[in-house]
């Protein structure tokens, strides 16, 4: 098993690690539907009064999104490039990544991050925004 299996992931270590991945990426103001988890419960965790419940469905939704960051960082090379990737429409997913994270579709995007990372597709090439 690696290090980072859930089974040996500390709820301590998945709660630090998702709040320094969603800060990052930008993604804070959205982490209650990333992880389809009450906004009451997203300040408990925020606030440091509990830590991430491998027994509730937040804790699958952290999984992924703290997976999620590591991939494209790993893929893109910089979070700068990771928050620019999520927010630019893609063809193959049909939308902006970031706007499928939070919907049903959520799990086509970790596919196709899998793919990537496995060279099983290509990323595309960064969009040039003009000024």
């Amino acid at each position: 098993m690696s290090p980072n299996s859930p089974s040996e992931l500390s709820p301590g270590l998945l709660t630090k690690a998702l709040f320094r991945a969603v800060e990052h990426l930008g993604l804070a103001a959205d982490l209650p539907k990333l992880l389809g988890a009450a906004p009451a419960d997203v300040a408990e965790l925020q606030s440091g009064a509990r830590v991430l419940d491998p027994q509730r469905p937040e804790w699958s939704g952290a999984l992924k999104l703290v997976g999620m960051f590591r991939t494209i960082v790993e893929v893109l090379g910089s979070v700068e490039r990771a928050k620019l990737w999520l927010s630019t429409s893609n063809e193959t997913l049909g939308g902006r990544p970031i706007d499928l994270l939070a919907t049903a579709d959520a799990d086509s995007v970790h596919r196709y991050l899998s793919s990537v990372r496995k060279h099983e597709l290509r990323m595309p090439p960064p969009v040039r925004q003009e000024h």
